[in-house]
Parts: C-alpha cells; structure tokens; sequence
C-alpha cells in the first residue's frame, strides 16, 4: 500500500515533461506517419536533438496533464489533433500542418485561446495560382475554365476570381447545394469550358460524386485539374500536389524559424510540390503530357520575379 501510494505521489508531482517540440498526429494513417518522419529528420538533420521531439497520438494527448507537460512549440497533423489541441486552451504556440485553410480557420475563431497569433498553418491545399499555372502549361488553349464550388471553397471565389483576371482566362462556375444539386452545378460549370478545375470541397467532390464529375467531364472531352493524385488515378488529366514528406520538411523549416526567433512565421501554402498526369486521359483528349516536365516548368515560372 505504502509502496502504491508513493508511486502515485511521483507521478503527480514528477518534474514537468520537456521537449522542444510536440508532434501530435490526428490518426495512424500512412500520411500523418510519413509527415512526421519527415518533419523529425529534417529537424535532426538540423541540430535538433531526436530526444527534444515528442510524437503522440490525439489520444496519448488527451490522457495528459498540460500542467505536468511543457513544449517549445506543438505541431498538429491534420484537422483533429489541432481541433483537439486548440480546445484544451494553453499558451504553447501551435503549428498546424496537413489542413485545409478554411478548417484551420474555422479552428481559429472556434478555439478558446486568447492569442490567434499564437496558432499558424501550413495548408494542405495549393494555391489557387499555381493551379492555373499549371493548367496552363499543360494546354496552353484554355482559355474558358470551368469551376465546381461547394458551400466550404466557395469562400475562395474572390481569390480565383483575381487569379483568373490576372492570367486573361475567363470562366464558367457552378455551386452546389440544397437548391442546386450536383448535375445542375457541374452543367453550369462545364458550359463552354475548356478544362475543370475541381477545387477541394467534400461537399462537391468526395468518393460517392467523383466518379460522376470526372465520367461526365470525360464525355464532354473537358479535362479536369485535380487537387489530389487519387483522383488523377481515377479519372482526371492531372493534379499538382504536396506529398506529405514535402509538407513534413516544410513544417521543419517553419519550425526551424520559431525556434530560433520565438516567433510563429506566417500561415502559408506549400511552397514544394509534385505534379501527377494521367497518361491514358492524356492520349484519348490527343495530348501529350510529362508530368515531371510540367513541374519543373512550373518550378521556373514561379521563380521569375
């Protein structure tokens, strides 16, 4: 008895667990494993001891005391680690990676914290830019590009819009919704368009309307511009992408940067990418794509002043 309640007094009044930094990853899927591995080697690679970083689940996180733990700086991977962080308060600074902005965002006004300085993020998703840079490398026609929103991404129309008027493309768009369901929205979108861009919206595009989207823009010989690989597998001309190890050496630069200065840098999209084409789309629209000369290419463009 005596021995028993002289290790529970230990645990309660151990000195506080210290790393510099805490990865904290929503699940164990092959994305969020990969991210980390990538995160922890480039930090390693930088002087960061191995011992100062902390990997953990959402659910090792939660059974924590945040009064016996102590970090420099939390990473996140993915929508519900930082959900899950952000709800439990505390002054660690965080670090979001493997999100999509308007879900970091909604995370942000949602979260208890008193400092929104305090929290930033890598997004998961490309900037919209680079997107139609690479749409028009890849057919340099296109001139009328079609865009199927969902209630989430249509926040980015103004952000497209400008995007679109500064390249001199035009544009057809389609939303869809409870008053207009997906036929109605994509037809919209489609009408004289010379490419799709699918913008990441589950309510649009996920598993059960992909195929849907993609057969029908196939029909009308329009390619479609993905946002993720899967999707090229499945049916789209091409997609430009962050793997998850480019998303990983990333957060560790950003994370890098706050440990040496103390400050968060600025939310930002992926600066390194991948570009994944179709080969078989590609040959029955009669194109002829490389996707490792798109990216390079696409590499140059954004490095022009």
């Amino acid at each position: 008895m005596h021995l028993a309640l002289l290790a529970w007094l230990s645990c309660q009044f151990s000195p506080a667990l210290a790393h510099l930094v805490t990865v904290i990853s929503s699940d164990k899927a092959p994305a969020f494993q990969e991210a980390a591995d990538s995160l922890v080697r480039e930090l390693v690679h930088g002087g960061v001891a191995r011992q100062d970083i902390a990997l953990l689940s959402t659910a090792e996180f939660a059974e924590l005391s945040l009064s016996n733990y102590d970090a420099r700086l939390i990473v996140t991977l993915g929508t519900d680690a930082l959900r899950q962080v952000a709800s439990r308060g505390g002054k660690v600074p965080v670090l979001a990676g493997l999100i999509p902005r308007i879900a970091f965002e909604r995370v942000l006004q949602d979260s208890p914290r008193k400092n929104p300085s305090a929290m930033a993020a890598l997004y998961l998703e490309q900037p919209v830019g680079r997107q139609l840079d690479l749409l028009r490398l890849a057919l340099p026609a296109a001139h009328r590009i079609g865009v199927l929103w969902g209630p989430e991404s249509i926040v980015q129309q103004p952000q497209l819009s400008a995007a679109l008027a500064a390249r001199g493309l035009e544009w057809s768009e389609g939303l869809v919704s409870e008053a207009t369901p997906l036929v109605s929205a994509l037809r919209s979108a489609l009408n004289a368009a010379d490419a799709l861009l699918a913008m990441a919206d589950g309510s649009a595009f996920n598993a059960s309307t992909a195929s849907n989207i993609l057969l029908t823009s196939y029909r009308a010989r329009i390619p479609v511009m993905a946002f993720s690989p899967a999707y090229v597998k499945a049916g789209a001309l091409l997609s430009v992408h962050s793997t998850a190890t480019q998303a990983g050496a990333q957060l560790a630069s950003m994370t890098a940067l706050f440990l040496q200065t103390n400050v968060l840098p600025a939310s930002q999209y992926p600066l390194d990418f991948s570009v994944t084409a179709n080969e078989y789309v590609a040959r029955s629209l009669g194109l002829t794509l490389d996707a490792k000369v798109l990216a390079e290419r696409l590499r140059r463009l954004e490095k022009k002043p």
